[in-house]
């Protein structure tokens, strides 16, 4: 999400990677952390209820206009529908970096890279079980002062869940953030993910408050649009700046 306020004390605006289901080219300033987590975060598939607890990206400003990443799910729950029995795992470890190659405080137009590796330290279904990686070109366009268009095409290449091997997973987001306030932003998105298994189709809204300058709170919803899509998905956070 695109930041909202500015900010007399810091050199650019803070710009959470919450809510929004794509990614942004806005990094934060170099020596500056971020820790953006769940507070809660529910989906229903049609056979499993998933809940993840303490989802978790940590930021770090290294340069002007690069970021390192690290993110974690420290535990998580899926439920069989069927049968009630219930699967408690780990997350896998998500190591990365994004990249500014223009505006990295994410005004005018903006767009970077995003570039990341899963370390299999998790678990399935909570886990993937192997390893991943992914590249995200994240872009985004300030339409007016309270419309900003926001696209994030992915290539990434997963751990398949039946067999061995990895797959190829192509997702491609594209949003609409909405200014409803000084302090309050809107993002309505549609995200279309495909590999050799599925094509999935989601669509997403989300709403975040800027409490002060490093500090915002969130909660979203996204419906799955078929059959293939997890029907329903509910989740709420905050994103700390230090």
């Amino acid at each position: 999400m695109a930041a909202i306020l500015p900010t007399a004390a810091a050199a650019r605006d803070y710009c959470p990677t919450r809510p929004s289901l794509g990614q942004s080219a806005c990094t934060i300033d170099t020596g500056r952390v971020a820790i953006e987590t769940a507070l809660s975060d529910w989906e229903r598939d049609s056979d499993a209820d998933t809940v993840l607890f303490g989802d978790t990206l940590f930021r770090l400003g290294v340069a002007d206009r690069v970021e390192l990443q690290v993110e974690w799910t420290p535990a998580g729950v899926v439920r069989d529908r069927m049968t009630g029995d219930r699967t408690a795992r780990s997350g896998d470890v998500e190591l990365g970096a994004r990249i500014a190659l223009r505006n990295p405080d994410g005004m005018g137009l903006s767009y970077g890279l995003r570039p990341s590796v899963s370390v299999p330290a998790g678990r399935s279904p909570i886990g993937m079980g192997g390893w991943g990686a992914a590249l995200v070109a994240p872009m985004s366009y300030d339409l007016t002062d309270k419309l900003n268009l926001q696209f994030s095409p992915e290539i990434a290449t997963m751990p398949r869940e039946d067999r061995g091997g990895n797959m190829t997973v192509a997702t491609a987001t594209l949003g609409l953030g909405i200014m409803l306030g000084d302090k309050c932003q809107l993002a309505v998105e549609g995200q279309w993910s495909h590999d050799d298994m599925a094509t999935e189709h989601r669509a997403g809204l989300a709403v975040g408050w800027q409490l002060s300058d490093d500090l915002f709170v969130d909660a979203g919803g996204v419906a799955g649009l078929d059959h293939d899509t997890p029907a329903l998905r509910i989740y709420s956070g905050l994103s700390r700046r230090f």
